[in-house]
């Protein structure tokens, strides 16, 4: 039963205030070996924040062998172009319905006067 309440805790979001949670967590000797670790893991990588490494100078070479040849065009040209397609249609309805509310109303000026 203890490691499905872990589980349930693990899972549970830290800043939610539960009183199962809060108790489980300061009791549970499972649950403060691996907020211990997690805790250390975190230290290590703050540590390794501002390090930086340069990648092998194979890396490139091999990373474009595996991808193959690639077309030349831009992937971002079809989303300009999907933008483009719904600022016409947006435009379209948005005359449509102009044409309509005037029809409309011409006829009921002609009804009117007629």
């Amino acid at each position: 039963m203890s490691e499905v309440r872990c589980r349930v805790v693990s899972w549970w979001p830290q800043g939610w205030p539960t009183e199962f949670a809060h108790r489980h967590r300061e009791h549970c000797l499972r649950c403060q070996a691996d907020k211990v670790r997690s805790r250390s893991l975190e230290r290590a990588l703050a540590s390794l924040r501002g390090e930086m490494v340069t990648a092998p100078s194979y890396l490139h070479a091999a990373a474009m062998a595996r991808l193959g040849t690639q077309d030349a065009a831009d992937p971002r040209r079809r989303l300009a172009a999907r933008v483009a397609a719904r600022y016409a249609a947006a435009a379209g309805v948005t005359a449509a319905t102009a044409v309509a509310l005037l029809t409309g109303l011409a006829r009921r000026r002609s009804r009117a006067v007629g």
